[in-house]
């Protein structure tokens, strides 16, 4: 698989299935390693249909492969009122998935600069996001493409042990 091939493009309907597989999927080797960060009601296959039709999924395409997925817009949950932002003008990253198959390649850091090259392109000035503090290979990533620890939040819907997050954002 080459790199370079890799595109980001919104998703349409006719992806939904296999968004919400990748999902499954991903969900699946996450509760495997004891990271308990999706459950049913988020994300869901419902919620991956809203972000479509609102035109916010995203999907990173290998020539005519689904490779992985993400939000990207402007919401912010309100757990995160209390977290010292540096930027303005952010724009969200939520619920980003590679496919299982092919995690291990630099496709999550491909994914990212993609993501952080559309934000450029619509004119943000930072990119936040979140990620579950057990998710090591999540935070790690996030430090190695420079993106800076802002704050801890605590989500309450989540189950009991597994309701910390780490917020980041990274100035564009």
């Amino acid at each position: 698989m080459h790199l370079k091939s890799n595109k980001l493009m919104a998703a349409t309907n006719y992806m939904l299935d296999e968004v919400n597989e990748i999902y499954l999927n991903c969900r699946n080797v996450l509760i495997q390693n004891r990271v308990f960060q999706w459950d049913d009601q988020y994300p869901n296959k419902e919620y991956f249909k809203e972000c479509i039709e609102n035109e916010c999924l995203f999907v990173l395409m290998n020539d005519s492969k689904i490779i992985g997925h993400v939000v990207l817009n402007e919401w912010e949950p309100e757990e995160w009122e209390l977290v010292t932002w540096q930027a303005s003008n952010p724009i969200i990253i939520h619920s980003l998935m590679v496919d299982p198959r092919f995690q291990g390649r630099g496709v999550g850091k491909d994914f990212v600069r993609r993501c952080e090259e559309f934000a450029i392109e619509k004119e943000y000035n930072s990119i936040r996001l979140d990620a579950f503090s057990g998710n090591e290979n999540a935070i790690r990533l996030y430090h190695h493409l420079g993106y800076q620890k802002r704050g801890r939040v605590s989500f309450k819907t989540k189950p009991e042990g597994y309701q910390e997050y780490i917020c980041f954002e990274k100035t564009l």
